[in-house]
């Protein structure tokens, strides 16, 4: 049954922004599909958000709090009892009021005033481009306009930073906002197009295939695993043997979530006033893409009304990436031939490295492996799309992987032009860890997942991302540490290393 109670609508905007000219005529848009669809929302109290975050010393999780403070302020007084509000974000937007929903009711278990959670190409597991630094971005028209980024928020976005693992980490492990007394229902819209005409040569990552030139597609949607691969224990071959070895690594923990409704929006960018996800909605433009999807979101009320909704999502979005003529993209090039895209759905992998002590590990090898031998070199043609190493995390790497690559694509023919051929993919993804330091006082161990039974690819899903942490057994030998009754003055310069102590 659909409630009788209106509800307010707060809009939210991304990062580095200074005019809530950012929300192109969403907000208008609104008013205006709110009374042609019977939509129960207060179309009197759309608030348009305001807040910083282009000041260095400014942290998302200080936006985030500024927001409650903002809420019981502003809010409150217009809510009254049992009346909830409805939150719009854009980009940047998203995790803000994640942290937010996470830090001031999920963790202390209070009743929650927000009903719809709504986010337009949200970053929440980052941004590519935010590794290139404040001043590079400053130059990228695709988010800026003249203002120079604040470093602070810059970091959480970050792909792989501390903070923005751990948000993530407890939507993973706490995904029950459905279950909740007044349930939360959160939504993913995000883009899949280049808008050429904001694409920077110098910075690829602006043309980046499976995002929509700022944010990924698996970086903004929700749904994610978490795998936790641990090394065995040391042995020896034999009795005479100086050397132990570890070669396993063994799945520890698995946990994912699915939960939340996700769309791709096709045709649609992050930015720009022709693209732009929320830019280019027009003042009265109630028939724009975006806003048909907010309005499908708005009209849930219900449990089963929020699942009917997410599996149509599933079911587009997946008829979308099967569409040959929505894989394909041809850009007219005067002079030059036409250049050709192929948008396979891509997937993102971020490893964390650590010692079973917890200590961060950065002198190693990754590698990613295939195969009855277990090897890169039998990885799949075009498998590879990125790889970047957190600038303050440095024991944390982010892959970029073609998912349809990995498992092999299809023919690719609109009309009775070819334009790509069937290709294989591989068996038995697996990873092989390669330490530096493998001898001495203290040291780690190479080894390697295998995937024989239990292929590597199974944890990876096409637009979402997989957090791996590889936690290796740190080697602290018996000679770190001698006790001797022997008086006598003498020097332990050369002391043996031993064997290993059973930590």
């Amino acid at each position: 049954m659909v409630s009788s109670v209106k509800k307010i609508v707060v809009l939210v905007h991304g990062w580095s922004v200074t005019t809530t000219a950012t929300y192109g005529g969403l907000a208008d848009t609104l008013e205006k599909s709110a009374q042609t669809s019977g939509l129960q929302i207060d179309i009197r109290n759309i608030y348009l958000s305001k807040y910083v975050s282009f000041k260095d010393e400014v942290r998302l999780e200080d936006i985030s709090r500024a927001f409650e403070a903002a809420v019981q302020r502003e809010l409150v007084k217009d809510l009254g009892q049992d009346k909830r509000f409805i939150c719009i974000t854009h980009s940047t937007g998203g995790p803000v009021i994640r942290d937010w929903l996470t830090r001031f009711y999920v963790e202390l278990d209070k009743p929650c005033p927000l009903s719809h959670l709504i986010m337009l190409a949200p970053a929440n597991f980052g941004s590519a481009l935010a590794q290139l630094g404040k001043k590079r971005l400053g130059r990228i028209k695709a988010w800026f306009n003249g203002v120079e980024p604040g470093k602070r928020v810059l970091n959480w976005l970050e792909l792989g930073s501390p903070a923005s693992l751990e948000l993530n980490l407890k939507w993973i492990k706490n995904d029950n906002f459905l279950k909740l007394d007044s349930p939360i229902y959160s939504f993913v819209i995000s883009g899949d197009s280049i808008n050429r005409k904001l694409y920077d040569h110098v910075n690829p990552y602006t043309g980046e295939i499976g995002s929509d030139g700022v944010v990924r597609l698996a970086a903004a949607n929700l749904n994610a695993t978490y795998v936790k691969l641990e090394q065995i224990d040391p042995t020896y071959s034999s009795q005479a043997a100086k050397v132990p070895t570890a070669k396993e690594l063994v799945v520890k923990q698995v946990e994912s979530t699915d939960v939340t409704a996700f769309k791709i929006l096709h045709g649609m960018a992050h930015s720009g006033d022709d693209m732009g996800i929320m830019k280019s909605v027009g003042s009265s433009d109630i028939e724009h893409s975006t806003v048909a999807i907010i309005t499908k979101c708005l009209a849930v009320d219900s449990l089963a009304q929020y699942e009917v909704l997410k599996n149509e999502f599933d079911n587009e979005n997946q008829q979308l990436q099967d569409d040959p003529e929505s894989i394909i993209e041809i850009e007219k090039v005067p002079v030059l031939p036409d250049r050709v895209y192929f948008h396979d759905p891509q997937s993102m992998v971020i490893f964390r490295l650590i010692d079973h002590f917890g200590e961060p590990l950065t002198d190693l090898d990754l590698k990613l492996t295939a195969g009855a031998r277990n090897s890169p070199d039998a990885l799949p043609k075009g498998f590879f799309s990125d790889c970047q190493r957190n600038n303050k995390a440095i024991n944390t790497l982010t892959f970029f992987l073609n998912y349809a690559a990995m498992n092999g694509c299809r023919e690719l023919k609109i009309d009775s032009r070819t334009y790509r051929e069937e290709t294989k993919g591989a068996e038995n993804y697996g990873i092989k860890v390669v330490p530096f330091n493998t001898k001495g006082f203290v040291h780690y161990l190479p080894c390697q997942y295998t995937g024989k039974t239990n292929n590597l690819i199974q944890y990876i899903k096409p637009n979402q991302t997989t957090i791996i942490d590889i936690i290796q057994k740190r080697i602290i030998r018996r000679g770190v540490f001698e006790l001797s009754r022997d008086r006598s003055p003498g020097s332990f310069k050369k002391q043996p290393t031993g064997k290993p102590i059973p930590f």
